[in-house]
Formats: structure tokens, C-alpha cells, sequence
């Protein structure tokens, strides 16, 4: 992936046209299915892009494993059968799910990228799956799970915004304010209690940091400029009492390692 793949998303005006995109790119990934899914708080109005629909055939989009035990945490997950006996929580019906899913369409081996958590409005994210061994797979994942943490981003803000603005097709960009600039619904959950004076802008721009991201690419996910992302964190610096990025950072996972799933990033 490099930034000619995300100008291309950027340049779609429809979500099945950013679907087909990023289709393509998936597949120049190594990645032969691909699922994209997000649900309401409350398991309602599923949104759904996949080349794989046929895997919903005999249980539902809202029942799918994935939600319930893929979006607790930003951490990706492995999937597919050649994964199941790392997942040993996992019930009847859904080991069920999960090897019909291979039997019809091929998918043993998969990587879970969730971007947004269960507790948000709205939370999923995505399944990326091959017909890969489990060592063959992990060989093949080892080295490009922020590269595709990065692209799942990209078209998860993608797609919000023209799932937005079909929804709303008379409405008219909304003047930036001082907090909210370039960003729509925020990329993540509820905060630590230990974030609370930040943000909800200054939050995400934190989380992404903590993946990795440069202020470019943070500011390519979050559609503002790097200028902005430097304002941001400038701003985490001062409230959190930190100098720079890597401070701040450790705030933040010290803050997760609280017991209480409520206060989970």
C-alpha cells in the first residue's frame, strides 16, 4: 500500500466504489475475501461490503463472531478455521458459522481489524482472509498489520463520510469549529478516566499515535492537515503533562490497563 492507494479511495464518490477499490487493493495485499461490517450499539442496521455474502446465508450479519469477540479490543485477531482452536470461548453455533463459512467460500486463515469498539454508537470493522495454512498465513500477515490497520482506517472514515452525506444529500460541509475540524463521528470508543480532560479530537489523534501513525498519515486518516495534527498534539502534551509523543503515549497504556471496561479506549 502506498499514498497513489489512498488517494484513490479519497477520489470515490459512492461506497460500493470505494467497496471495489479497496477490493483491489486487499487483493494486492495477498487477501482474497474480505468482509467490512458495522452494527448500531444495539446490534441494528447493519452496514456490510464483502465479496463473501453467501456466509450470511444461514446466520445473520448482527450474530456474526466477529462482533462479539473481535471488537473488545483494537488488537487484531487471527480467524478462519485454521484459528479455531485458539479461540476456545467460541460456542457450537458459531464454530458452526465459522466452518460453513470456509466449506462455501475457501477462508481458513484471516486477520480481524477492528475500528470502532463495542460501547461506541456504532462499532465493527473488518475480516481480511486467504485459503492459506495457519503458518503460511501468519508468515504472510508478519510485518503488515499497521500497514493494514492503516488502510482500514482510511476506508472506514471513507466510507462513514459517504455513508453521511447519502443520508443527508442536501446537506452542506459544516463550517470547522476550533475542536471538531475535518473530523465526523470519531474512530474511537469512550475514554480512560485518566484521558478525560482530552478531547474527543484529541483522543483519536492519541490513539492513532499509539499505532504507529505519522502526523501525515494521521492527518491523511483523519482528513485535516499535518498542521492541525501538530496543533492536536501540542494540546494532549500540555493537558496530559507530558513533553512529547512517546510520553503521552505511555499515559495512554497505563490507562488501559484499568479493570474497567468502561473506561476502555
Amino acid at each position: 500500500m502506498d499514498w497513489t492507494d489512498i488517494d484513490s479511495l479519497e477520489r470515490c464518490n459512492s461506497t460500493d466504489a470505494l467497496w471495489a477499490q479497496a477490493l483491489q487493493i486487499f487483493a494486492t495485499m495477498g487477501f482474497d475475501y474480505a468482509i467490512y461490517l458495522t452494527v448500531e450499539g444495539d446490534r441494528s442496521h447493519p452496514h456490510i461490503h464483502t465479496n463473501l455474502p453467501q456466509i450470511y446465508e444461514q446466520l445473520p450479519s448482527h450474530r456474526d463472531p466477529f462482533l462479539d469477540h473481535c471488537c473488545n479490543s483494537y488488537e487484531p485477531q487471527f480467524t478462519g478455521t485454521e484459528f479455531l482452536s485458539d479461540h476456545p470461548y467460541l460456542g457450537a453455533e458459531e464454530m458452526a458459522f465459522i466452518r460453513e463459512a470456509s466449506a462455501k467460500t475457501g477462508f481458513r486463515a484471516g486477520i480481524a481489524i477492528p475500528v470502532r469498539l463495542q460501547g461506541s454508537d456504532r462499532f465493527g470493522g473488518f475480516n481480511l482472509g486467504t485459503a492459506r495454512s495457519r503458518d503460511s498465513f501468519i508468515a504472510h500477515v508478519t510485518g503488515k498489520t499497521d500497514s493494514l490497520r492503516f488502510l482500514c482506517l482510511i476506508i472506514h472514515r471513507r466510507m462513514e463520510e459517504l455513508r453521511q452525506t447519502a443520508s443527508s444529500p442536501a446537506a452542506h460541509p459544516s463550517e470547522p469549529d476550533a475542536e471538531g475540524a475535518g473530523f465526523d463521528r470519531p474512530l474511537i470508543a469512550p475514554p480512560p478516566t485518566a484521558l478525560t480532560r482530552l478531547s474527543p479530537r484529541e483522543r483519536e489523534v492519541l490513539y492513532l499515535f499509539s499505532q504507529g501513525l505519522t502526523s501525515k498519515e494521521c492527518a491523511a486518516v483523519c482528513k485535516i492537515s499535518p498542521h492541525t495534527v501538530s496543533e492536536y498534539a501540542n494540546s494532549i502534551y500540555r493537558k496530559l503533562n507530558v513533553r512529547n509523543r512517546v510520553e503521552a503515549i505511555g499515559v495512554l497504556t497505563a490507562a488501559k490497563r484499568t479493570p474497567d471496561r468502561n473506561t476502555q479506549l
